[in-house]
């Protein structure tokens, strides 16, 4: 009887353990390239917020992260796949923020592409995981996930998403882009969200 006890808590400590994941995040622009902007405030200062309080969540988690860039430079979209290619994580996420020339559009949208069905349903499966966890806590408009021939995901030959986390055209998501508590949580939902896929 010991024996078999012994057994089943032996199982149930291997059961019980974490997976630890090799994740690859990307703080989409920088340098020169500040993306979308309004006044002061530039899209490539508030994705490596966004992305340096996911890896942080992650890290904490236990997972292995690395970053396309943790300061204010730009990479070519090239270098980018390039450099998600040499580490080749579990999952691979750019993180983004909208704009729009009509103000009332908000929300968080995925995007997913496939070169002729290369990890098709993969991809497509993480982009709904992580749409559906980033939009928690109701913080966000969901805007489901799309497909798009976007050069960053095109170049990346592991399972990957294009996060568009807010438009800072649209008053109340340019609020939440400011909010530092707003971006802990959003980065959090995403952490989860890469875990809950992988």
């Amino acid at each position: 009887v010991y024996d078999s006890y012994k057994e089943k808590h032996k199982k149930n400590m291997f059961s019980n353990k974490k997976e630890s994941y090799v994740i690859v995040l990307d703080a989409g622009h920088g340098g020169i390239d500040k993306g979308t902007s309004i006044g002061n405030l530039y899209e490539k200062d508030i994705t490596l917020k966004i992305a340096t309080f996911t890896k942080d969540y992650l890290i904490k988690q236990g997972h292995t992260v690395f970053m396309s860039r943790d300061k204010d430079i730009l990479l070519s979209l090239r270098q980018i796949g390039n450099f998600v290619n040499e580490k080749n994580p579990n999952a691979f996420v750019s993180i983004h923020v909208n704009s729009f020339k009509k103000p009332e559009f908000k929300g968080i949208t995925t995007y997913y592409y496939d070169v002729d069905g290369f990890q098709k349903d993969e991809r497509i499966k993480f982009a709904k995981v992580l749409q559906k966890n980033a939009c928690g806590n109701d913080i966000w408009e969901d805007r489901g996930i799309r497909r798009q021939n976007l050069a960053v995901l095109r170049y990346s030959k592991v399972p990957c998403v294009l996060l568009e986390c807010g438009f800072i055209t649209n008053l109340s998501d340019r609020k939440r882009l400011q909010d530092d508590e707003v971006l802990k949580i959003t980065a959090q939902n995403i952490g989860n969200g890469i875990i809950d896929y992988l």
